[in-house]
């Protein structure tokens, strides 16, 4: 090849390249993602979507982050399209998916370990009509902590002594409301912002929260010398992000689970850490877990009936959980 050849040729390929490089800047597409922590932008939720965000420039998409430490006005603004994308708990964001937000059921799970594998068996490419609810796509499903009783008095922490008592429940929250109900308890309307003062403050006598909420929302107040933590998992609470699936380029909802996915051990960490620091934990005996377990089943069955839960996340979590 004569010398000159061999020039041009390299500046064809510098060209080329150079070219391949404008076009994938051009295909990345700006989006806004609004991220519920309670502790803002400051938060460690925030920090950790932060990760996210360097992943997804890969993916074709650049992220703005915006913290919300309301999660009832993140919801909204997604709601309105002032943001892309959110990151909610499952239970707020049920409204935008049902199905992913069924992970949440009563009893569904009561390891981290069955969790795992339903988020994996989520993240891979067959099981993508699972993630999607009409307009609206769940492109990541982080583990946030198994929930609790927090009770104020000790006395509490088996279902026949919760009769008659108050409990501080979530508004909009179908699935607790039935569970307080069905153990003739009196469900207390509270929102997240507030749940904690109420209990803390004795306006109920019971709250239900993840071990991650103890220390920032100061639940051993409420709890005190008298009460305590019951050491049995009713349900895993889950961050989830939902985006509108044809906002976003082909194919990014597949590879944003599957990121996704590979960070739930990381953050079980959080969890787990959080969880050893609680010290009034409140052991229940095989007796009593076997009250819960049938308790939370009927529950769990009953709002698949009636369409609250999605039948076959629900089905596959319990064929996961044996």
């Amino acid at each position: 090849m004569p010398p000159r050849w061999g020039v041009a040729m390299t500046v064809v390929a510098l060209a080329l390249v150079a070219g391949a490089g404008e076009a994938a800047a051009a295909e990345t597409v700006n989006k806004t993602l609004c991220v519920f922590d309670p502790g803002g932008a400051t938060g460690d939720l925030f920090s950790k979507m932060k990760g996210y965000q360097n992943q997804a420039i890969a993916w074709g998409v650049n992220f703005d982050l915006k913290a919300y430490t309301d999660e009832s006005v993140a919801a909204s603004d997604f709601r309105n399209k002032k943001c892309d994308a959110v990151l909610l708990t499952g239970v707020t964001g049920k409204e935008f998916n049902r199905k992913t937000y069924s992970l949440e059921a009563m009893g569904l799970f009561t390891s981290y370990d069955n969790l795992k594998k339903a988020i994996a068996v989520l993240a891979k490419p067959k099981a993508g009509q699972l993630t999607r609810d009409g307009a609206f796509e769940t492109v990541g499903i982080y583990p946030a902590g198994a929930v609790y009783l927090h009770v104020r008095d000790r006395q509490l922490s088996s279902l026949s002594a919760l009769s008659g008592r108050s409990v501080a429940t979530i508004d909009g929250d179908k699935a607790a409301m039935t569970m307080v109900r069905e153990v003739g308890a009196t469900p207390q309307t509270a929102q997240i912002s507030n749940f904690a003062s109420k209990f803390n403050n004795g306006g109920v006598d019971i709250c239900y929260s993840p071990a991650t909420a103890y220390k920032p929302l100061e639940l051993y107040k409420g709890v005190g010398e008298r009460g305590g933590v019951v050491r049995f998992p009713i349900a895993q609470l889950t961050f989830q992000v939902f985006i509108r699936a044809e906002e976003f380029p082909a194919g990014f909802g597949e590879t944003s689970r599957g990121w996704v996915s590979g960070q739930f051990d990381t953050m079980l960490g959080v969890i787990k850490k959080a969880e050893s620091t609680i010290t009034p934990w409140i052991d229940v005996d095989s007796g009593s877990a076997r009250g819960y377990h049938d308790l939370l089943d009927k529950v769990r069955t009953s709002l698949v009936g009636q369409g609250v839960y999605d039948s076959a996340v629900v089905k596959l979590g319990e064929r996961l959980a044996g």
